[in-house]
């Protein structure tokens, strides 16, 4: 297997990733199934938010006009009408009167303001005010939240519940996504076991694939176990052809410089392009990523547990908000207390500090012990050409 690519920086191999990968097509779905979805385009309110002019408080619905003159020395008594209660439709309020509303209530035709319960006097069927009431006063105006053909949620926007309440309130009940990428997941090596599965003397259990597994479902996608495969050409290609309908595929192990590590291999055999086999950075330097012939994208990953916890984290979560139209994920800016590596991008393992602006790196680095993953509660990525730390969540979102 020829290996001539130069390996590209963290950054330039997230470019490589960027422009090979375009978005996924769309999909409509009702708004009560939208959470977690991607706007495929903008969407606009379909109705004015209020509809009409509805009480803020629970209160006394009156005209303003009516209450000029009102003082302590010469206060106005107004006579009160019949109450006013959400989801029906008032009379006009007669003038010299006054109704009692609720709050979410439409306010009657002619009142323009709403006195608050709490800070009214009523007796004998009147309401006594002592002072003038400011015109609107407690009155929510009709499209105050919302005028209907507003943008309210621009294309590319990741949906969350409050989005999805919204939406519901502006009328919009279908609306236009990404559709969800179908990921394929491969594990290779002879020497792998299921859980449960009896272990050779010399065999290690499957832990990457759960792993991978769990880290898609935390971002609202499924993984397709498509299978373990043995070092054996045959073994790989099975589960490559059996890949089809999986809009990204990727494996764990195989990418190493190992007689055994086929992934590369197999791949060209298949008609692949690869476009890069290594990246500036630890753990995870073997990664592979490359271009299916049908066009889909390939990210074979180290088998080092940490390692494909990191290419998955950050790689292939690329290449997936890629797909779905989400602009690139930004760290935050911290110190730690690590050093730099010439000519390598660090992803270090970090606990977060009292100060929020310090992350602790004093763990345990090395690629295969995943146990002091659990340890950490964010990845720190140290760039090789002295750039500011970044902190990222361990495992983020779309």
């Amino acid at each position: 297997m020829a290996d001539w690519m130069p390996r590209p920086s963290v950054d330039e191999a997230f470019a490589l990733i960027r422009d090979r990968i375009a978005p996924l097509g769309t999909e409509t779905v009702a708004t009560e199934d939208a959470f977690g979805r991607v706007t495929a385009v903008p969407l606009l309110a379909r109705r004015d938010v209020p509809a009409f002019p509805m009480s803020a408080m629970d209160g006394f619905a009156l005209h303003s006009a009516d209450t000029a003159q009102a003082s302590d020395a010469v206060p106005l008594a107004l006579r009160l009408a019949a109450p006013v209660y959400a989801g029906r439709v008032p009379a006009p309020l007669e003038r010299g009167t006054a109704a009692p509303i609720a709050t979410g209530a439409a306010v009657p035709a002619g009142a323009d303001a709403v006195l608050v319960r709490e800070q009214a006097e009523y007796a004998d069927g009147h309401l006594l005010i002592r002072r003038p009431i400011d015109p609107r006063r407690n009155v929510r105006q009709p499209g105050e939240d919302a005028v209907a053909g507003a943008e309210i949620v621009k294309a590319g926007t990741l949906l969350g519940p409050q989005a999805v309440g919204a939406l519901a309130a502006f009328g919009v009940d279908r609306l236009e996504v990404r559709r969800r990428p179908k990921i394929g997941l491969i594990s290779t090596g002879s020497e792998l076991s299921g859980i449960g599965e009896a272990v050779g003397a010399a065999g290690l259990i499957d832990s990457n694939a759960p792993m991978i597994a769990a880290c898609a479902q935390a971002l609202g996608l499924q993984a397709q176990f498509l299978g373990r495969a043995t070092d054996q050409a045959a073994a790989l290609d099975l589960l490559l052809e059996g890949s089809v309908g999986c809009d990204l595929v990727l494996s764990t192990g195989g990418v190493s410089a190992g007689d055994l590590d086929l992934v590369r291999d197999r791949l060209e055999a298949h008609g692949a392009h690869i476009l890069f086999h290594g990246v500036r950075m630890r753990p995870g330097k073997p990664i592979l990523f490359a271009v299916m012939a049908d066009g889909r994208p390939y990210f074979g990953l180290p088998g080092n547990p940490v390692a494909a916890l990191v290419g998955f984290r950050f790689f292939v979560m690329q290449a997936l908000r890629q797909m779905l139209g989400l602009a690139s994920e930004q760290g935050r800016p911290v110190s730690c207390n690590a050093a730099p590596r010439e000519g390598a991008t660090l992803i270090l393992r970090g606990r977060h500090t009292a100060d929020p602006a310090v992350v602790d790196c004093a763990l345990d680095q090395r690629s295969h012990v995943l146990s002091s993953t659990l340890l950490a509660d964010c990845w720190v990525k140290l760039g090789e050409d002295g750039t500011p730390a970044q902190a990222f969540p361990i495992i983020g979102r779309l």
